[in-house]
């Protein structure tokens, strides 16, 4: 990476911290019920960074795509593995009514599509890590073995 970039980075995640603590700040010396108002900015301003470094992520990735179009045929196998994950989670998604400790349903918990949409992201991130785990223990197998 060049000098040049590395100090604009520098700069801009400087920015971005004083930004933080400021806000962070504002929350520490709110009292009462000011600290729920205190506390939207910061929610709000981490949502804007999570939108950018998703955006400068897609960016990024359709441009390394473009470069390395030889790359386009395993790009679209692993794209095809998660939707079959995805697949699966939703499949086995339950689509019930959402009950509290005491049987009773709970309020948005009605039975329907939303809830076998959250069945269906809560299972997927079950799978998914579950997967991830699994490559982590075969590489230190495959390691260990060598």
């Amino acid at each position: 990476m060049s000098s040049k970039i590395s100090k604009i980075l520098t700069v801009v995640i400087l920015v971005i911290a004083v930004i933080g603590a400021g806000l962070y700040a504002g929350v520490l010396m709110a009292e009462g019920d000011d600290v729920y108002d205190s506390v939207s900015p910061i929610v709000e301003f981490s949502a804007w960074l999570l939108y950018v470094a998703l955006g400068i992520t897609v960016i990024f990735a359709i441009v390394n795509i473009f470069k390395n179009p030889e790359d386009l045929k395993k790009i679209a196998f692993n794209v095809a593995i998660l939707g079959a994950v995805y697949a699966v989670a939703y499949f086995t998604a339950s689509d019930a009514a959402v009950l509290d400790v005491q049987g009773q349903v709970l309020e948005g918990g009605q039975a329907g599509a939303t809830s076998k949409l959250i069945s269906t992201i809560i299972n997927y991130s079950v799978y998914l890590g579950v997967i991830a785990i699994g490559a982590v223990g075969a590489g230190a197998v495959k390691t260990a073995i060598k």
